[in-house]
């Protein structure tokens, strides 16, 4: 049985992330600059790997900050994500892995990314890891800049 739970830990820790996949639901308007957008979108989310969210550090941390238009929007997207954390019980609020599993063109300037947090579970007498998705949402300006466009609290 060990050696069952060993293994399949070793294959889940080994596993390479997939590459972000574009869905074109959206037809017409100008074209996208959707490379750039995967760029963005793997080192967002490369960032929050291994951070925990319930530390005044990794809120602090400006390189999540750059992602967002606004100081409030950055603190309305984290807020979210910590608590959802919380409530899925990820260890110290703190995911290992972060993927995005499908990302949707929504309108000429919105895609909208599954996202998904892998994390050890937190709970007593729970070894097994735990998996958390999400949607965001990432806009692009008229500079052509993408941001990510949180829910509201």
């Amino acid at each position: 049985m060990k050696a069952l739970a060993a293994s399949l830990l070793l294959g889940l820790a080994c596993a390479a992330p997939a590459p972000v996949v574009l869905v074109e639901s959206y037809q017409g308007g100008p074209e996208l600059d959707l490379a750039r957008l995967r760029e963005l979108a793997r080192d967002f989310y490369d960032r929050l790997e291994n951070r925990r969210f319930n530390s005044l550090a990794t809120f602090q941390d400006p390189g999540l900050r750059e992602f967002f238009r606004t100081q409030e929007s950055y603190s309305d997207y984290y807020a979210e994500v910590a608590y959802e954390l919380e409530l899925a019980h990820f260890e110290a609020s703190r995911p290992t892995r972060v993927e995005v599993l499908t990302a949707t063109r929504e309108s000429e300037a919105r895609v909208r990314m599954v996202v998904r947090f892998t994390g050890e579970n937190g709970l007593p007498l729970r070894w097994w890891q735990i998996d958390h998705e999400r949607e965001d949402v990432w806009e692009v300006d008229d500079s052509g800049r993408w941001w990510i466009v949180p829910g509201k609290v």
